[in-house]
């Protein structure tokens, strides 16, 4: 025989037997030893024929259910999906046929909840900005304008010796003057 390197060969388990059911007869009951292991005879210990769990789904509706199993039913899948939260898996039952679509389906939602999140931050710190940048062109128009009526006084007191008209000038009521002096004069 020849053997390749990228190939894998396998015998099986040595003394498995193909086929051969342990705790099962061919037409499907229970060998002795298949009482003794499912119905907790034995070794199995007292109280293991005691302990209840939830049915499998067996695929009926909720309609077919009583009320007690749909109650412990509904009870269980609320604890797994705890116990899945606490421990940081997925929400998604392990039996679940359509268990890479939900995961896909999750993984999308969660990139949607970021690319949210980044555009709120984003948008908050663009508005931070522009209100920032406006609220700085006000402070800098305000004070541009001091420092030139303040020059403008300044300069029409010291140099032109007639403080009335500096005061005119930063005040804007040399045109109210001018104005009321043509109103008297009429």
């Amino acid at each position: 025989m020849q053997g390749y390197k990228d190939e894998l060969y396998h015998w099986g388990i040595k003394g498995m037997k193909w086929g051969v059911r342990r705790y099962q007869n061919k037409n499907g009951t229970l060998t002795a030893a298949g009482k003794k292991h499912y119905r907790g005879d034995g070794n199995a210990g007292e109280d293991a024929g005691q302990v209840e769990y939830a049915p499998k789904r067996s695929g009926k509706k909720a309609e077919d259910y009583s009320d007690e199993e749909l109650r412990a039913r509904i009870n269980r899948l609320q604890m797994e999906k705890q116990y899945r939260d606490l421990q940081g898996q997925t929400n998604i039952r392990v039996d679940d046929p359509n268990k890479e679509l939900k995961a896909e389906k999750e993984r999308l939602q969660l990139q949607k909840d970021v690319k949210q999140l980044r555009n709120d931050v984003y948008g908050g710190k663009s508005f931070v900005k522009q209100v920032m940048s406006d609220a700085g062109k006000q402070v800098l128009t305000k004070a541009t304008a001091g420092v030139m009526s303040y020059g403008a006084k300044k300069f029409v007191s010291d140099v032109l010796g007639n403080p009335e008209l500096a005061n005119a000038v930063v005040n804007g009521s040399a045109a109210k003057q001018d104005q009321q002096k043509k109103d008297d004069q009429k």
